[in-house]
């Protein structure tokens, strides 16, 4: 739906059509997990922190002129853990197309191409809760950025090439559920990778903040319209919170059969994988010739199936390698200054859409996870409710 549609005059020496169009989606949730607390089984700021939270209420625009410039922008209002409503911008940003020799330039606010997930909103997940290796290598809310992209793309029969490389640094989030006071937080800090050591830091400090690049090229490749393959490679470097340096490299596929092709409706059958490579330079606080370096692994992988055109089930399985670095014995007790507790974690999910009309679609999701952790196991069961209204979001 257009709500402004302007054509210039016709003295204008450019004609320009602009557009812009709303979005607009919301997910809440209602569940409850055997772990000691919430923040043990998440770690992704959307990710459920109560028994009833609203994960995301997301008003958005998208802008178009011509086929030369786009845009959009959207905020994220949620409930954080102290069931208070926060708000935050999380995009704003605008594209210049069809540059010179294939080109497009994108500039402000905006999820960093960097793996599967990502770059994709709340309301694009086709799971409850983000997969690990976002919320643990990438950040809170993944990799954030404030800066410039620069995408090469070249089209040909049957796909396309990209590469995309972003130059920023980090954007601040601002969520009042900073301050919660969950109990037993700062017992299992270490093991949902965000405590704090007697020393003054934290494994968030693991995390890019500043003077970030990262590049993902990625080959689509369509053997006909009902078989496509997706492969990306990704590397990422940057300044993290020790004021070193955090270096990540990986590598993802994708396989997508659409009984219809091209065309809405009918069954759909999609497998990936992802692997992640983190190496993670640290520095004591207390003792800055305590220093070093240390890699984590993870992997994830998943299968959705649409065996009906309004029933999806999906499966993901996630493992995160554990890690640690910069032993410092003290009184006794062994203080680590990078600390990274190893988790697995299975899901299981079923989703059933309503779709009204070919911009509006409402969602119930019923999903069980069973996660691994370092001292117990634990086992959660969610029920989610979601509404979409809109077009695709400009990306």
């Amino acid at each position: 739906m257009k709500l402004l549609h302007v054509l210039a005059i016709s003295t204008s020496p450019l004609l320009a059509d602009i557009s812009l169009d709303p979005t607009f989606h919301f997910n809440g949730v209602i569940g409850d997990t055997s772990a000691d607390s919430f923040s043990e089984i998440g770690g992704h700021a959307h990710d459920p922190n109560d028994n009833f939270a609203i994960q995301g209420l997301e008003p958005g625009l998208n802008l178009r002129v011509d086929d030369w410039l786009a845009g959009f922008t959207n905020i994220n209002v949620f409930t954080d853990s102290n069931h208070e409503i926060d708000w935050e911008l999380e995009e704003a940003f605008l594209k210049f197309k069809n540059l010179p020799g294939g080109f497009e330039l994108r500039g402000g606010r905006m999820l960093a191409r960097m793996g599967l997930q990502n770059n994709q909103h709340l309301h694009a997940w086709t799971l409850v809760n983000s997969n690990l290796t976002t919320s643990q290598f990438l950040g809170e809310e993944g990799l954030m950025s404030e800066g410039i992209e620069l995408t090469w793309r070249k089209d040909f029969d049957q796909g396309f090439f990209a590469i995309s490389s972003n130059f920023s640094n980090t954007a601040s989030h601002h969520h009042h559920g900073d301050e919660e006071d969950h109990e037993g937080e700062e017992d299992h800090g270490d093991e949902e990778g965000h405590g704090e050591d007697e020393h003054g830091h934290s494994s968030e400090d693991a995390f890019m903040e500043d003077s970030v690049f990262v590049t993902r090229a990625l080959l689509s490749y369509n053997w006909n319209d009902f078989h496509q393959n997706r492969l990306g490679i990704n590397t990422a470097w940057g300044d993290n919170g020790y004021g070193r340096d955090t270096s990540m490299h990986s590598i993802d596929y994708v396989y997508t059969w659409r009984e219809n092709g091209i065309e809405l409706g009918g069954r759909e059958f999609s497998i990936g994988a992802e692997y992640f490579y983190r190496d993670v330079e640290w520095m004591g606080e207390d003792d800055p010739a305590l220093q070093g370096a240390t890699s984590q692994n993870s992997l994830m992988a998943y299968i959705n199936y649409r065996f009906h055109p309004q029933w999806i089930a999906g499966l993901r399985y996630e493992y995160l390698e554990g890690a640690r670095g910069g032993a410092d014995i003290h009184l006794g007790e062994t203080e680590y200054a990078f600390e990274s507790a190893e988790r697995k974690r299975l899901t299981l999910a079923l989703t059933r859409e309503f779709r009204h009309s070919d911009i509006m679609l409402s969602t119930i999701r019923l999903q069980y996870s069973h996660d691994d952790l370092k001292d117990e196991n634990a086992d959660s069961i969610w029920l989610q409710f979601g509404f979409d209204f809109g077009g695709p979001e400009i990306r």
